[in-house]
């Protein structure tokens, strides 16, 4: 069973979520847009083995948590890095798996490389962060600068059935079997009211530097002493194959791992061999510690 509780933070309530009390820890962040904890993450929750602690929170903006209307500028990743030690230190979590989906693996980077002590393995998931511009860059910085369209967007996608769906099949879900109509509904309720779209533009409008995108962690990728597993979604169309490898090279540790057929949401379509990844991560990782102590 999954059990929420809100946090208070000074930057706002955020809701967390746990399921389990196994030994093994990991905790587990969302992406941007319509996206929340149990909508990207709920399959993984309940694909991992009862050896397993489950942690992973709404950010400000999203799900359950605090709206987040005027967060946009330099302190955007900041703030959720932020919010990321106030759940690792309320649960007391120390070597711990980080895991981020998109938006949410550029804020574990961050994390990962502000706090090292504190993450045994980093599994960036479709990862912005490593991309050094977006698709037709500059047309993008003037978009999302200078109009709301964004808002317009999320506001079809409340309305429209067909808008919702096509989003999904487009971006999210390669495999046309999981697109149900539950899962459309989820969607299109998160995209209701305006604090989706808000909180996409405010990731938007952050994201987007002039001549390359934020945060752009590449150089720094050298600094990881933990082991880094990319997973990249075969499909995926909003983050270029290219560019994981290119982040995967930067470091010995690091390692690509392709879900094939696979788009944007690659964990909710494959949860089993996300959770399969994480434990042979941390079962090597064990093993080469053990090795080192008898050695």
């Amino acid at each position: 069973m999954v059990v929420k509780e809100i946090i208070k933070t000074k930057y706002g309530n955020i809701a967390v979520y746990k399921k389990g009390a196994g030994r093994k820890n990991v905790l587990l962040l969302h992406g941007a847009g319509c996206d929340s904890t149990m909508l990207s993450w709920r399959e993984v929750f309940n694909a991992f083995s009862d050896d397993y602690t489950v942690y992973a929170f709404d950010f400000l903006g999203y799900g359950d948590s605090d709206r987040a209307d005027e967060l946009a500028g330099s302190t955007y990743f900041k703030t959720h890095i932020a919010c990321v030690r106030y759940v690792a230190d309320h649960f007391h979590l120390t070597d711990f798996a980080l895991a981020g989906l998109s938006m949410g693996g550029a804020v574990a980077i961050g994390f990962a490389l502000t706090w090292p002590e504190k993450v045994k393995v980093l599994i960036p998931v479709d990862t912005w962060g490593v991309s050094e511009k977006m698709p037709f860059h500059r047309f993008s910085y003037w978009y999302v600068k200078h109009t709301d369209l964004t808002l317009a967007q999320y506001r079809w996608c409340a309305k429209y059935r067909w808008i919702a769906k096509w989003s999904i099949s487009y971006a999210l879900i390669g495999n046309k079997k999981l697109i149900t109509d539950s899962l459309i509904d989820e969607v299109m309720r998160s995209c209701e009211g305006d604090m989706a779209g808000k909180s996409m533009l405010n990731f938007q409008r952050s994201a987007a530097g002039k001549y390359r995108s934020r945060p752009y962690y590449l150089k720094k990728l050298r600094n990881l002493k933990m082991p880094v597993v990319y997973i990249i979604g075969e499909k995926d169309p909003l983050v270029p194959l290219s560019d994981i490898y290119r982040a995967a090279q930067e470091n010995p540790n690091s390692r690509v791992e392709v879900f094939r057929g696979c788009k944007h949401w690659s964990v909710k379509e494959q949860p089993k061999r996300f959770c399969e990844i994480v434990d042979s991560v941390l079962i090597s990782d064990a093993e080469s510690v053990r090795q080192l102590t008898h050695d």
